[in-house]
């Protein structure tokens, strides 16, 4: 978190400003309090000299010694302003998830109404009925930040409140004050520690201007509001006593507004690692790189299996994506090649975090940052990597559809499935509004959706898990693509929707000529349906072949370990399923050699030390496996 804090381009400037207030504030009221106070009656208003930097004011006071000075409380009430705002304004904010639904609305309307009225009036407001002073200063910013603080955390409370970890909880019996202490704050802290960062910025603002208006700290003590006010008041005889309280305040409040973006960044633990690549070497990373060379050289060599007669749609050739680890990038695809033509429908399985979402995350260049893709990946005998942005978008949004394995976080809740399946007609296609509806209703209509006209007007919460599903599948089809990427479509449906699922992909293969990716751990259902199966581990595909071949004769020990874990009707009930020994590999501690070799039955001495090449068989399977291969000999 600190590496990624301060690898954040307003990191290093936010920690900087933090550093040097935190300083000032220990160390200038301990050395210059009796510069700061005393007067001089024979320099007043005078501009900047040697012995005064800043100049004097119209008292003779050190202008410089007081800003230094004045540093400790303004600090200090905009600090407890904002801890008090917090302690105050979370925990209320967050309580609304235990509220009845009735008087939850009344709060929050409550919370809404309170937010409409400026800070600084909010605070003025408090500081005139307790009284001038900075007590009234840090109570009044503090009852303004708390509503901020609230409405907050309320938000946010109420988006993780109809979470099924939060309904499992109340089901055990936690409630009250331990349910959001130990359920709902932790879950939001993120966004929370973010807002309490920007807080203390905008209280150093408010506390300031209460001081500036004379509610705020008053005589002898000072802040930089109220040195802003005697600086206004002979501003055209020493310009700096105005200048530079106001250089202060604004200095300060932007470096911790800095600190918040950064703090924003750092809460990312996609980032946490990216610093540890920089401590290596050059010719460490150089060497790391040569390494990988001949196993990409190796794969990408062979010839992907030629499949069923018909266009190559898709071709993929070394494709690596990588992103930052603690020591170095991490391969989550490493080097994988193949291909699918017309009307072809492949399996990709393998088990979770193989790397099987990733491999079609970079086929449709959709693969979040920090992440990088190498390799090439041609659609219909275009490269991806080299159209300009306007066409790439263009192929991708016509030729190519991806149906994700949760219909309910890819579809968009706010719109009805009308508009959802239209835009993507209209923008590519040109279509006009109604010949796009007309197009939805039909497409809707192939997927079996009843009242498919009907339908259009309705949001995604209002469909079941298997008619959600297929309403991404229609969205898919509107441009009727060449290549639909179906990853796990099937997760969490019974078996009767997952039967009519893979009938309607089935039916797609046929009608639309589409090649379909069937992403999957189940290798069984991937068994019925493809023609193809690759089998991915640890981010490389290790075998390709032919459905019926690979069930029949599996080369690869982890095929043969996935296959026999799959139950079937003949087993007896009495013996227990089998299961793949050790754990799933770890990308970022991956073993040398074989990454599957610590797990596999066959293991040898050579598993251990040389990683082998994909190989294609005379059969035209390929696999991976130095034993498989050997044995072939």
């Amino acid at each position: 978190m600190l590496r990624a804090l301060v690898r954040a381009p307003t990191g290093v400037l936010g920690l900087a400003v933090l550093a040097l207030v935190v300083a000032v504030s220990i160390i200038a009221p301990a050395l210059l309090s009796d510069r700061a106070s005393a007067l001089d009656l024979t320099v007043p208003s005078h501009g900047p000299n040697a012995a005064h930097w800043l100049g004097t004011d119209r008292l003779g006071r050190d202008i410089l010694a007081r800003i230094l000075v004045a540093t400790r409380l303004s600090m200090s009430l905009a600090f407890a302003a904002a801890g008090l705002g917090a302690l105050i304004g979370i925990p209320v904010g967050a309580a609304v998830v235990l509220l009845k639904p009735r008087l939850r609305s009344v709060v929050l309307r409550t919370i809404d109404a309170l937010f409409a009225f400026p800070d600084i009036l909010v605070a003025i407001f408090v500081a005139a009925i307790i009284g001038a002073g900075a007590t009234a200063a840090l109570i009044g910013v503090a009852v303004r930040l708390s509503v901020s603080f609230a409405r907050v955390s309320s938000a946010l409370a109420m988006s993780v409140g109809n979470r099924e970890y939060i309904a499992a909880a109340r089901v055990l019996g936690i409630r009250g004050p331990r349910l959001i202490f130990k359920y709902v704050l932790p879950n939001i802290a993120e966004t929370l520690a973010i807002a309490s960062t920007s807080a203390v910025s905008s209280s150093i603002l408010v506390v300031s201007s209460l001081s500036f208006l004379g509610l705020g700290v008053q005589p002898p003590q000072f802040d930089w509001g109220r040195m802003l006010t005697e600086g206004v008041n002979a501003f055209y005889l020493a310009p700096a006593a105005a200048v530079a309280p106001a250089v202060a305040i604004a200095i300060t409040a932007l470096g911790f507004g800095f600190l918040g973006e950064a703090v924003a960044r750092a809460m990312n633990p996609v980032l946490w690692g990216a610093g540890g690549a920089q401590r290596h070497s050059r010719a460490q990373a150089v060497g790391q790189e040569q390494d990988l060379e001949p196993v990409r050289a190796a794969s990408a060599s062979y010839q992907a299996y030629a499949g069923p007669n018909g266009d190559t749609v898709l071709e993929v050739s070394d494709l690596t994506v990588t992103f930052p680890g603690r020591a170095g990038s991490v391969p989550v695809v490493d080097g994988i090649s193949f291909s699918m033509k017309r009307g072809e429908i492949v399996g990709l399985v393998g088990e979770s975090g193989s790397g099987k979402s990733m491999t079609s995350l970079a086929i449709t260049q959709i693969v979040p940052y920090p992440g990088r893709v190498t390799g090439t990946v041609k659609l219909h005998g275009k490269d991806l990597g080299t159209l300009p942005a306007k066409k790439l978008d263009k192929l991708l949004g016509t030729e190519t559809a991806v149906v994700f394995q949760d219909p309910m976080s890819s579809l968009n809740p706010a719109l009805t499935i009308g508009i959802q399946l239209t835009e993507k007609a209209e923008v590519h296609r040109g279509l006009s509004r109604g010949a796009a509806r007309a197009v939805a209703v039909k497409r809707l209509g192939e997927v079996n959706l009843p009242t498919p006209k009907y339908q259009l007007e309705r949001h995604p919460h209002e469909l079941s898990g298997g008619m959600r599903q297929r309403a991404t599948i229609a969205m898919g089809l509107m441009n009727e693509p060449l290549v639909l990427v179906a990853d796990e479509p099937t997760t969490a449906l019974d078996v009767t929707i997952q039967a009519q699922l893979m009938d309607l992909l089935q039916r797609i293969r046929r009608e639309h000529k589409a090649a379909i990716l069937l992403i999957s751990h189940n290798i069984g259902l991937v068994s019925q349906n493809c023609q193809r199966v690759l089998v991915m581990y640890a981010g490389r595909i290790v075998e390709d072949a032919p459905t019926a071949q690979l069930l029949s004769r599996p080369m690869h020990p982890y095929t043969r370990a996935l296959i026999a874990a799959v139950p079937t009707m003949s087993r007896d009930r009495d013996m227990r399923l089998q299961q793949i020994p050790g754990q799933a590999p770890s990308f970022g501690a991956l073993p040398s050699g074989c990454p599957f070799h610590p797990r596999c039955p066959l293991a040898v001495a050579k598993c251990a030390v040389e990683r082998p090449p994909l190989v294609t068989r005379p059969d035209r399977s390929r696999v991976a496996c130095w034993v498989a291969n050997e044995d072939l000999s």
